[in-house]
């Protein structure tokens, strides 16, 4: 028994996952309302002793309905599928059960009307409309020949028709439910999905893709938002860093060697974060690193540890390390990004022709 329901578990969560397309498991969804009701309609006909064209009538839909839901598991084809089952069930079985169970009497005016959501949820353009017109046409016509000529249909008596109305009442309200709760949980996953879609695009768009770091786009756009509340927010250093001979570097260990470095270098700035410092790969082998609300002494010691880390942690080769420049400077309220830039590229360049491997501020 337990094998059983890990089993009937397994197929549900094949068949209703959120990865199945939402149409598919509507349809689903449908068809399995289809066998029940048919079933239901099969007992009861044979319960109540109905004429032997309302027993084997439900009894051959049933398992019809189960050979279409098993090809429906098996197909790729979410479309025919959807369009195949609806078309069977709203415009072909529930109007000749129609006939079989009582009429407007009986409970298969429930199962008319699920159709039309079914149509609504699980088709799409021309093919929805053609089908959600031809089923309002279609009950129309059953329920005025109903009116009209009454003794065309299979009665019931009047304990059996109750029975078999509420029953299908409650079969309609159960797989409505299924249908606002598999398009409720649907709409939930795909804003998560968008979400996360934003979020990841957003970052691609704002990050460097070699090292992880921001990009300069969106640095220069955060260093002039920073530069002009300035005077809000405290005191507000930048560091321009430039790796040394980072050329001769490529050229003689290669590309691959150099696309490590750059890595290495990335990681020893983006520690710094924890002190709220904010990273930026510029361009090539140069690297920004905006310092906020510290002492001028204080991120002055910070881009110098910067250098040590880099000399003492990214070798070469034995008694060989990269080594790295740096401009430094202090914004002031007086300053714009432009001037700001310009003022830390001089000390950078100033730091290269002093030597290099050291910081000027």
């Amino acid at each position: 028994m337990e094998g059983f329901f890990s089993y009937i578990k397994a197929l549900k969560e094949k068949i209703f996952s959120l990865q199945i397309p939402l149409e598919k498991r509507v349809t689903y969804a449908m068809v399995i309302c289809a066998m029940m009701g048919e079933l239901f309609g099969f007992v009861e006909s044979l319960v109540i002793r109905l004429p032997v064209v309302a027993i084997i009538l439900p009894l051959a839909s049933c398992i019809f309905l189960l050979l279409l839901s098993i090809w429906g598991f098996k197909t790729e084809n979410t479309n025919l599928f959807a369009k195949l089952s609806i078309g069977i069930c709203a415009l072909v079985l529930f109007p000749i059960m129609f006939f079989a169970n009582a009429g407007l009497d009986g409970g298969m005016v429930f199962y008319l009307m699920l159709t039309i959501v079914a149509i609504a949820l699980a088709l799409h353009g021309k093919t929805r409309i053609i089908f959600f017109a031809i089923s309002i046409v279609e009950d129309v016509a059953l329920f005025l020949i109903y009116r009209r000529y009454p003794d065309l249909f299979i009665t019931m008596p009047e304990n059996e028709a109750f029975i078999d109305t509420v029953c299908s009442m409650l079969i309609s309200c159960l797989v409505l439910f299924f249908f606002s709760y598999t398009v409720s949980k649907q709409n939930a996953h795909d804003r998560e999905k968008i979400q996360y879609l934003s979020n990841l695009y957003e970052k691609q768009a704002n990050t460097d893709e070699l090292t992880g770091l921001f990009n300069r786009r969106y640095f220069n756009n955060f260093l002039k938002l920073a530069i002009a509340t300035v005077g809000d927010s405290g005191s507000l250093h930048l560091a321009m860093f430039d790796i040394d001979d980072f050329k001769h570097v490529n050229d003689k260990y290669g590309h691959p060697f150099g696309d490590a470095v750059l890595k290495k270098f990335a990681r020893i700035l983006q520690e710094k974060e924890n002190l709220g410092a904010t990273a930026c790969r510029y361009g090539g082998e140069e690297f920004l690193l905006l310092i906020p609300k510290k002492s001028r002494d204080e991120a002055l010691e910070i881009v110098k540890q910067i250098l040590h880390e880099t000399r003492t942690t990214i070798d070469i080769e034995e008694n060989r390390c990269i080594t790295v420049s740096a401009g430094f400077i202090t914004c002031s309220g007086s300053m714009n990004f432009e001037q700001t830039m310009e003022e830390v590229d001089k000390k950078l360049y100033l730091a290269k022709k002093a030597g290099k491997d050291r910081v000027i501020s």
